[in-house]
């Protein structure tokens, strides 16, 4: 598919934490070179101070705030949080010029018990034998009752709308295996009568999902395997054993797959325990390397450009905690200023070369399989070597693939032969 991700929360992405605020900051988005712009929900929350309705996160969070991105009230309009419906015609409008593509979340397995529709339409939500709200055990939220074909009429309405008042080229779907396979199909077939061009993609791993239905899936294993080997010492083997977990169950679709080392939810999970600060900003640049140059759609979390190492609890805002902005004087330091451009030239790379948006991949074997990454994409146009150390520690190892080619990226890396020399977080992009 050729695209990058990258995903922005409102409440991160600016103390302010409103569509005004980040439109502002849209051209520093497209400096990067990413061509998606996914943007987490900005509809109106439900505003319930009772706790035994809240998620087990927003508890945790130990912010008080009784709103809850992910449990909407109404689709329809923006929550006075973060602006007005011009504020976000406004920032649609200023992501497509800079030639932006606006991803909207959708968040249609649940909602809040005091939705707007419900007193009108107790149906669109699933009751138990006595007439009350279902509220399930993970997420206390009234789940959605896609067995009323007028609920699925509402939500494809919203789909409409956001397409074609708020300029959406694209939807995320939030825990989208749990919604019915053919509610999306009839959505999106119906939603691309206005955008042809309409691009999907599922936070689930049901292979089904994307064999035909959605354009790209996630792979939370990815995002697991790459922080237990570069912030947790676990062995690099595991990241192919994965690809190799992943070819059985996906096949043809791997390539479908988000490469993402973080999003809202882990960022929010880990408090102070970032991957900045676990894997050192090297550690993070070599990961990005991998990320980057894998097999699938690249993913970045705002921030990471910049060295970003601050809080970022989901569930904090201008009003509860403060603990949810990403630092943005990082981008004014050495390490920051080095990232951007580490993160810019990466883009480039990906845009450039067939082999890496494109080309299939085939892992190397090297003689340090525990440390050492490496691996080749290739297409009929080109092959390019990927070859990372996912350590603190320096590293020499053979590689099965003559070192003879164009450096392309390289950090801390000196090859002879077929033996390569790598500091601590050391790669070497090889164009062969």
């Amino acid at each position: 598919m050729s695209k990058i991700v990258y995903q922005l929360a409102l409440r991160t992405f600016t103390p302010e934490g409103t569509l005004q605020a980040a439109t502002k900051l849209l051209p520093h988005v497209a400096s990067l070179g990413v061509d998606i712009l996914y943007v987490c929900p900005f509809y109106v929350q439900e505003n319930d101070p009772n706790t035994a309705y809240w998620s087990v996160r927003q508890i945790a969070s130990n912010t008080g705030n009784p709103k809850n991105p992910y449990k909407i009230s109404d689709y329809f309009h923006v929550d006075e949080e973060y602006g007005t419906e011009q504020d976000l015609k406004d920032f649609a409008a200023e992501a497509h010029r800079l030639g932006l593509l606006v991803f909207y979340d959708l968040v249609y397995l649940h909602c809040g018990r005091q939705a707007v529709f419900i007193e009108a339409h107790p149906d669109f939500v699933e009751r138990n034998e006595d007439g009350s709200v279902r509220v399930p055990d993970r997420w206390p939220f009234a789940r959605l009752n896609f067995a009323n074909r007028e609920l699925r009429e509402y939500l494809m309405q919203n789909m409409e709308l956001l397409v074609s008042e708020y300029g959406a080229d694209g939807f995320r779907c939030d825990v989208g295996d749990s919604v019915p396979l053919d509610f999306w199909q009839e959505a999106f077939s119906r939603v691309k009568r206005l955008n042809p061009a309409l691009l999907t993609l599922n936070e689930g791993v049901d292979p089904r999902y994307i064999d035909g239905t959605f354009d790209m899936g996630y792979s939370f294993a990815f995002q697991k395997r790459m922080r237990q080997i570069f912030a947790m010492g676990a062995d690099a083997v595991g990241l192919r054993e994965m690809y190799e977990n992943e070819r059985k169950r996906y096949g043809k679709n791997q390539k479908k797959l988000l490469r993402a080392l973080d999003n809202h939810d882990t960022a929010s999970d880990v408090g102070k325990e970032r991957n900045e600060i676990l894997m050192t900003s090297r550690g993070v640049e070599a990961a990005l390397v991998v990320a980057t140059t894998y097999l699938g759609v690249p993913f970045l979390w705002n921030g990471y450009e910049l060295c970003d190492d601050a809080e970022n609890c989901m569930f904090s805002n201008r009003e509860h905690g403060k603990r949810s902005a990403m630092d943005w004087s990082k981008g004014f330091t050495a390490q920051g200023k080095r990232r951007l451009s580490h993160v810019e030239r990466l883009h480039g790379l990906y845009h450039t070369s067939v082999a890496l948006s494109e080309g299939e991949l085939a892992f190397v074997e090297n003689s340090q399989p525990s440390a050492v990454i490496s691996y080749v994409r290739s297409c009929a146009q080109e092959r390019i070597l990927v070859v990372v150390n996912s350590k603190d520690h320096p590293v020499t190892a053979d590689i099965a693939e003559e070192l003879q080619g164009t450096p392309l990226l390289r950090y801390g890396a000196r090859q002879t032969g077929n033996c390569v020399r790598l500091a601590p977080y050391g790669y070497l992009v090889l164009k062969l």
